[in-house]
């Protein structure tokens, strides 16, 4: 599909470029010169539907006529400085009024680790206790303490924060425990109990867990696991942290994807589809909580880019068209038709061990046999992600799972033409194997 052009753009960029760019990205090979809706053109003309979603940032769709004005409008009044602004009160607002009631105050930032950070430090300094509990497969971010609490992210890396314990996640396709759920009765959150009895200090801050974990294939828990993390957090007089970087506002169906378990959260972390592009995340949590020292200090939680106009011009535009288009309702019915289309379609392949999801978030995880449940190989998985793309759909991978991630405002039409493509692709890919 690539044509020598873009080949010759990537290796000038490459030149100067460092290492580690996304592995979906650097197979696609894409050079982009416009983007609309939730599709994106190339230089060559070649139009995609972008499944991909800068990894689940493309909440609105690409070019929203709204989004672009306010941004427009904001560049041509000032953009420097995190001073009051008529952009961070409208971002202020539209958060609060989109969050559960208890998560009034919110605190901004310009990365998903350094939100995760901030979270964690707020943890500590309500509790004064300093110990975390993250989840195997988890994904939290790349600066040291979000490093420490990403399950398998330390190799290489030596000695990390500590403090920091881990336990399985509920990964029900594959159990580490070798149990089935319901008659489990959540031995994972059993084993994360005796994990504590065992290592912790008895200083247990916070339990920080994803709803849905992203990055490890987006694996949904199964009903009541998010409740009973809750009543593990409440028996450590801990908080609980939902890092919905990936899965909040309104991807999952709801607007927090916690909700779907009737959970509250003490502290939230936003980021990815925030600013629809634009670098913006937060924190958010009940005034008490972020009344905490040394949290609360002068500077103590700032960042020098949180609450910039133009970040909260797009977190503002954001939220309101979230609001407008009942995109989370928008977002569950879609991705709803969806997942049945895709199991109807798929029931019978050898290749697909799983399809997963929860609104627009979804999971497709590939084995190389049904029975042992064996992961698909790394190097099969690239031919099956080239004839995606030469068929017009672009998806990302996590493991060995296909991961999903269309815009809220994506049509029924397009993720229907989406699911024919991706079932008769892997239909074909399963004969292969065969």
């Amino acid at each position: 599909m690539n044509s020598d052009r873009q080949k010759q753009h990537w290796d000038d960029e490459l030149i100067h470029l460092g290492p580690g760019t996304s592995e979906a990205v650097a197979w696609a090979g894409l050079v982009i010169e416009n983007a609309e809706g939730a599709h994106l053109t190339d230089i060559d003309g070649h139009r995609y539907l972008d499944l991909m979603g800068g990894a689940g940032v493309n909440l609105l769709g690409h070019s929203h006529p709204q989004y672009l004005a306010a941004m427009h409008a904001q560049m041509n009044a000032w953009m420097i400085g995190a001073h009051g602004s008529a952009a961070r009160l409208a971002a202020l607002r539209g958060l609060a009024a989109l969050l559960p009631r208890g998560l009034a105050r919110i605190q901004f930032y310009s990365g998903g680790a350094e939100a995760v950070e901030s979270a964690i430090r707020l943890a500590k300094s309500v509790t004064g206790k300093f110990e975390i509990l993250s989840f195997w497969r988890s994904f939290h971010g790349r600066t040291a303490g979000a490093l420490a609490v990403t399950g398998g992210g330390h190799l290489g890396y030596g000695p990390t924060v500590p403090g920091v314990h881990t336990a399985p996640y509920a990964y029900c396709y594959r159990c580490p425990l070798r149990a089935t759920y319901p008659g489990c009765g959540f031995g994972c959150i059993e084993l994360a109990r005796n994990i504590l009895r065992e290592q912790s200090a008895g200083a247990l801050a916070a339990v920080l867990v994803e709803p849905i974990q992203g990055r490890a294939g987006n694996i949904v828990p199964p009903p009541g696991y998010l409740k009973a993390l809750r009543e593990l957090a409440d028996e450590y007089d801990a908080l609980l942290i939902a890092d919905e970087s990936m899965t909040g506002l309104g991807r999952t169906g709801t607007v927090l994807s916690i909700e779907h378990d009737d959970v509250h959260a003490d502290i939230v972390i936003l980021g990815k589809g925030m600013g629809n592009g634009y670098p913006v995340t937060a924190i958010a949590a009940p005034a008490s909580m972020m009344d905490s020292g040394p949290f609360s200090m002068p500077s103590a939680s700032s960042s020098s880019f949180g609450g910039f106009p133009l970040a909260c011009a797009a977190a503002a535009s954001v939220t309101s068209v979230i609001r407008d288009q009942q995109l989370p309702s928008a977002a569950a019915a879609t991705g709803a038709t969806f997942l049945e289309q895709l199991r109807g379609g798929t029931e019978g392949f050898g290749v697909v061990g799983q399809v997963r999801g929860q609104g627009l978030a979804i999971g497709i995880e590939l084995v190389a046999d049904p029975g042992s449940r064996e992961p698909l190989l790394k190097s099969a998985l690239r031919p099956l992600f080239e004839e995606l793309l030469q068929r017009g759909i672009l998806v990302m991978f996590g493991g060995n799972s296909i991961r999903l991630y269309p815009p809220l405002t994506v049509t029924g039409a397009e993720m229907e033409n989406a699911a024919s493509i991706i079932i008769e692709t892997l239909g074909k890919f399963d004969r292969c194997l065969r």
